[in-house]
């Protein structure tokens, strides 16, 4: 019998012509790569000329995380019935990628320490310039463990 291969979710992001941009800025934040990328183009947009040379589908990498966007013209809306969650490996880490993603968006919560239990880990949440809220996370520098304690 045939086991099939273990299904892997790709999160799509959609944009309003900004698609391009909003990948270099996350891999910026994150690191990462594009792993392939298409453009509309004057035979294939079929939402008017604004859409040629726009992003069709792109795929790209942020860490081990495949994912995929596109420039899609329809009703612009805010992405809000999708966060992003990234765990950083540390605060320091974690508060340039955040200082990166408020770049013309806004603060939702500052990077603080969860409440307890869960108060080993800091998090805050920001809303970007292209309207997606990102969950970044780190270790609470006060709950590492120390040498002694391993």
């Amino acid at each position: 019998m045939n086991t099939p291969a273990p299904v892997q979710v790709i999160p799509y992001l959609s944009f309003q012509g900004n698609c391009e941009e909003a990948i270099r800025a996350y891999i910026a934040a994150f690191g990462g790569e594009v792993l392939y990328l298409s453009r509309w183009s004057v035979e294939t947009a079929k939402k008017g000329p604004q859409q040629v040379g726009k992003v069709m589908h792109a795929e790209f990498c942020l860490g081990a995380t495949r994912m995929a966007a596109g420039d899609i013209f329809d009703d612009p809306a805010e992405n809000g019935a999708v966060k992003l969650m990234i765990h950083m490996e540390d605060m320091a880490r974690a508060k340039q990628a955040i200082a990166l993603l408020q770049e013309g968006g806004q603060a939702i919560s500052p990077l603080q320490p969860h409440p307890a239990p869960d108060d080993g880990g800091c998090g805050s949440e920001t809303r970007d310039r292209f309207g997606y809220t990102w969950i970044i996370t780190c270790p609470n520098p006060d709950k590492v463990p120390s040498s002694k304690d391993r």
